[in-house]
């Protein structure tokens, strides 16, 4: 029906409007971004596999516009409107999830990688529960041979929605800090289902010791890397 292909594109062309407008009054730190630079120019054509919390979406998606990164999006209705907004920052969304048409997804987004594409997933998604990775991210590394880098970010001022996980929205003109994870997790392609799991919680270990980092940078004054910012052995694995 037209109504249900106009609501969703309208949808989508606001949020970017929106999105834009606030986060263009934002100044944004980034520490890390090394990890990344180097990968990208030792394995020229090669992509790059990024895993983050569903939390800080919005801002992930306006980070690495037009850059033609694959994300998969939720096959429900809900999941049209992310994937319109997504399209609008240049994304390209493959429809699917962890309860719904998540193997055929993770096809599709492996043929975009082979071809050199970036991309990644929020690991939590798409209905939680929070800061507690699906594997499918690790399986999609096993099969493209594509690292994971962990990627958190967090603003000084924001409003948090009261939904299950907790999205960040950054309030104008505030301050945001946007932190790589210190090294790559690669997955062999022979990983067994025991070994794919235990790098499912070393990746939860690395993205929990970000959101520590992000989540008391602002709150630590004179610090100015959060990545001195000393993390509790488990990182806490709720936001402190």
């Amino acid at each position: 029906m037209a109504r249900d292909f106009f609501l969703p594109w309208l949808f989508g062309w606001v949020g970017k409007i929106a999105a834009s407008l606030l986060f263009l009054t934002c100044r944004v730190q980034v520490v890390g971004r090394e990890i990344e630079t180097n990968y990208l120019l030792t394995h020229k054509g090669k992509g790059l596999l990024y895993a983050s919390w569903h939390r800080g979406l919005m801002f992930f998606v306006y980070f690495y516009r037009k850059l033609q990164f694959v994300v998969m999006a939720s096959a429900s209705k809900d999941g049209e409107l992310a994937a319109q907004s997504a399209k609008r920052f240049g994304w390209i969304p493959v429809r699917g999830s962890s309860t719904r048409r998540g193997s055929e997804a993770l096809k599709e987004m492996k043929a975009l990688f082979d071809k050199g594409h970036r991309g990644g997933l929020v690991v939590d998604a798409p209905t939680g529960p929070p800061y507690i990775s699906k594997i499918g991210i690790v399986i999609l590394a096993k099969r493209t041979r594509l690292p994971i880098v962990p990627v958190m970010w967090n603003a000084d001022r924001s409003w948090r929605i009261s939904s299950w996980d907790r999205s960040i929205i950054p309030k104008p003109f505030s301050k945001i800090i946007f932190l790589y994870g210190d090294h790559l997790i690669h997955v062999p392609k022979d990983a067994s289902h025991e070994e794919c799991e235990a790098l499912r919680k070393e990746l939860d270990e690395q993205l929990r010791a970000l959101m520590f980092q992000t989540d008391h940078f602002f709150r630590c004054g004179g610090i100015k890397d959060p990545r001195r910012i000393d993390v509790p052995v488990p990182a806490p694995d709720k936001e402190t």
